[in-house]
């Protein structure tokens, strides 16, 4: 019997610290919202006008300009760029797993992330079937 009425005096205190918590999570106080115009303005995004000029096109990288009162770089001949920007991979698409070294750990990420993707996959497919199969429909 003492040990039912202890049981009980726990739950009517795990009760009220339940409540208080919970009464204290959900009264929350937000800032007010102030009426009127508050700090600058927002500017107004400009629209890059599109180059059609061919020659410009070949001789100069279009859209590369950072100043305002700057002009586009020219380009320069192919000899004064280091070698390996003409070696960069330009695929927006990883490499396949066969040309990966399996020592290295960008391989096992690799082979993480598709063996969870397959993963997921299979488990949504399966879940339809579920549902297809037996409905939680309580019609007589």
């Amino acid at each position: 019997m003492a040990l039912f009425t202890s049981a009980l005096k726990v739950a009517s205190v795990a009760r009220t610290t339940l409540s208080t918590t919970c009464r204290l999570t959900f009264s929350r106080c937000y800032a007010k919202k102030l009426v009127g115009k508050v700090g600058a303005q927002a500017s107004q995004k400009s629209r890059m006008e599109v180059e059609t000029d061919p020659e410009r096109l070949l001789s100069h990288c279009c859209g590369a300009n950072i100043y305002v009162d700057g002009t586009d770089p020219a380009l320069k001949p192919d000899s004064e760029y280091p070698e390996w920007l003409w070696n960069l991979s330009v695929d927006r698409a990883p490499p396949d797993l066969s040309e990966l070294d399996p020592d290295e750990p960008y391989y096992w990420k690799r082979v993480s992330r598709i063996l969870n993707m397959r993963e997921k996959r299979i488990r949504k497919r399966l879940d339809k079937l579920k549902n297809i199969q037996s409905p939680l429909t309580n019609k007589p």
